[in-house]
Formats: C-alpha cells, sequence, structure tokens
C-alpha cells in the first residue's frame, strides 16, 4: 500500500458513492480532497465531515461546468477518482442538463491533469448505461467492447455515453500526440446499492424508498444487474493503484441481478411482517408506456422493459482480483442505512 501522505482527488464526494470511496481512502491513510458544489450546505456536508480521519480530509469548491475550477482542484494530487455526475430521480426537460456538466465536467479535468505531471492515474466512474443497449437493439450478453446507439437511449445514458467517450478521445488524442503524462482507466457500475453513509436523498435510494412505501404505481418489467457500493469503491482504488488497468474499461456487476419485481418481492419478504406495504402489482408495458409521456422514470423503464441482458464481470475479477458481494445483501444493506437515517420510516419495533 502507496498511501502515506499521497493525495487523492475525489468529484462529488457528498455522492452515495463518493462518500464511500472517501471513507476507504481515508481508512488506508490517503489524503482526501472532495470536490463539492457549495462549502455552505452544512446538511450535505455533515457526513462527510463525520468522516474518521479529518485531519486528512480537505473539501473544496468545484463546478462542473467551470473550467477554471479544475486546475486548482487537481493540484498536488497523484490520483484523480472523477465520481460526480448528475443523476436525477426524474430525467429532465432538457437532455443538456444532464450532457453538458457530465461531458464539460471529464473534459475539464482532464485538461487540468493534462497541465500537471504529477498526476499518476486518473479513474473515471462511467455506468454500464454506457454499454447496454435498449429494447430497440438488445443484446444477451455485454462485455467492454459495447456501447449503446445514441439514438435510442434516455437523457442519462446519453450523458454517461459522451462523457466516457469524451475521456477516450481525449486521452487517445494526447497518446497520438506523444503528450500523455498519465494512465486512465473508466469503470462502469450497474445499479449501485448498499449501506449509505450520506443521509439525503439519492437516486438509488429513492427507489428503493419508492418499491418499499408503496409509492410505485406498479412495477415494471426491469432487469437490474446491481454492484455493492462498497465493491465499487474498492474498484475504483484497486484500478487507481494499478499500472495495468491502463487504457481499459470494466464493468462492475455483482454475479447475480435482479428483475425489479424480484426487488419487491424480497423487500415484502423481510419487511413485510414489520407493516411495510412495498409496491408488488407488476404494471403492463401498455400503462408504462402511457405514463412515458409525462414522466421521464416511465420512459426509462419503457426504453429498456424485457432487456434481461448479463454483463460479465470476468474481467474486473481477474485485473483487480474483486469477489462481489451478493445484489441480495447490497439491497438489504441499503434498505438498513436508509432506516436508520429516517430516509425510510422505521416501522420495526425495537
Amino acid at each position: 500500500m502507496e498511501s502515506d501522505k499521497i493525495k487523492v482527488l475525489v468529484t462529488g464526494v457528498t455522492g452515495f458513492l463518493g462518500s464511500r470511496i472517501a471513507n476507504s481512502l481515508l481508512e488506508q491513510n490517503y489524503l482526501v480532497r472532495g470536490t463539492v458544489w457549495s462549502l455552505k450546505n452544512k446538511d450535505k456536508l455533515y457526513p462527510i465531515n463525520s468522516l474518521p480521519h479529518q485531519e486528512n480530509l480537505e473539501l473544496i469548491e468545484a463546478d462542473l461546468l467551470k473550467e477554471e475550477d479544475w486546475d486548482k482542484a487537481v493540484s498536488g494530487c497523484k490520483y484523480v477518482l472523477h465520481v460526480a455526475s448528475p443523476f436525477p430521480t426524474k430525467s429532465p426537460k432538457n437532455e443538456n442538463d444532464l450532457i453538458n456538466p457530465a461531458v464539460k465536467g471529464t473534459t475539464s479535468i482532464l485538461k487540468a491533469v493534462s497541465n500537471h505531471k504529477e498526476i499518476k492515474h486518473v479513474v473515471i466512474t462511467s455506468s454500464i448505461a454506457a454499454i447496454m443497449h435498449t429494447y430497440h437493439n438488445h443484446k444477451k450478453e455485454y462485455d467492454e467492447n459495447d456501447w449503446p446507439d445514441i439514438k435510442y437511449i434516455i437523457p442519462y445514458n446519453k450523458s454517461k455515453t459522451l462523457a466516457e467517450k469524451s475521456a477516450w478521445d481525449f486521452y487517445n488524442k494526447l497518446k497520438q500526440e506523444n503528450k500523455l503524462t498519465f494512465k486512465l482507466t473508466t469503470i462502469c457500475p450497474g445499479y449501485i446499492f448498499g449501506p449509505s453513509l450520506i443521509k439525503t436523498d439519492f437516486s438509488s435510494g429513492s427507489i428503493i424508498k419508492q418499491i418499499m412505501m408503496g409509492e410505485l404505481l406498479g412495477i415494471p418489467k426491469l432487469y437490474m444487474p446491481i454492484v455493492d457500493v462498497r465493491d465499487v469503491a474498492i474498484a475504483h482504488i484497486k484500478a487507481m493503484e494499478s499500472d495495468i488497468t491502463d487504457g481499459n474499461r470494466y464493468i462492475c456487476t455483482s454475479d447475480d441481478g435482479f428483475w425489479a419485481s424480484d426487488i419487491s418481492n424480497l423487500i415484502k419478504k423481510e419487511y413485510g411482517k414489520f407493516g411495510y406495504k412495498p409496491t408488488t402489482l407488476n404494471v403492463p408495458y401498455f400503462a408504462c408506456w402511457a405514463a412515458s409521456w409525462l414522466d421521464g422514470q416511465a420512459a426509462s423503464a419503457c426504453s429498456m422493459w424485457g432487456c434481461d441482458g448479463k454483463f460479465k464481470n470476468d474481467k474486473i475479477k481477474k485485473d483487480l482480483g474483486l469477489t462481489f458481494i451478493s445484489g441480495k445483501e447490497a439491497i438489504l444493506k441499503m434498505i438498513e442505512s436508509l432506516i436508520e437515517f429516517g430516509i425510510i420510516p422505521n416501522l420495526i419495533k425495537k
């Protein structure tokens, strides 16, 4: 472990994944500089300010849409973990509200990194959204060579795809010009569940909350390749510390996936006895299609309706030596933390 007094930049440090990565780095004696949108939001900062080894944590403001913020942010760091990217619970009216910060933020950070030769490795959080296709050209098995067709994907998937492609374009251009001074790796997680360190709402937690509290009108026929947030954090750090990951993208999912109906049935089995009444009604496609005209979340479900493609995780297992926490544990641990933080009401008799 080479962590003694080495500084790592973690963008989006107050998020579900960013906070877990920061926690793992601090536990391994790294110095962590985390970027936040504002230092004035005390509720958002509280969980980060509660992490261990605060003496090794530094928080600074940086905006994905402001290129001038990133030279200062990366300065003095040996590694950069770019985790920040908009992930709303509902699709925006204008897809560029997602695409612009995702793409511009990624390219701005890499431009800044290219001016600092002390930076050894950049790891970017991409997504299986930058790999998976829709029902228009669905596949049964995906690997790291796959990219979606931009014409058929929803705004979030498009933002992740264009951001990752912009990173590889920038990297390859520097490589061709013999100006490349850093290594680049992208991690493509599935739906990230697992225990949360933050007490505010976040997208994957919102999915579980809506199912558990019966807030959805019905369960779509949606297959979810799942990964535990703790495994995704480990993957970022192992990729950062490795030389063999340079120039590679990695699918990061557990060995098992769940249909949305499997998740609702699991919640009913484990928590129904305490008075929770999760949504269990399977919604037909035509109802989802009708709702998609008014609701971005429904539109997202429709685009992936019935797609049960498997994601090969043998490459990340081989190169990084990962063994994955089960999807079931990731789901149940997330629920425990959401109840603990009051995001889901506690109906369990103590």
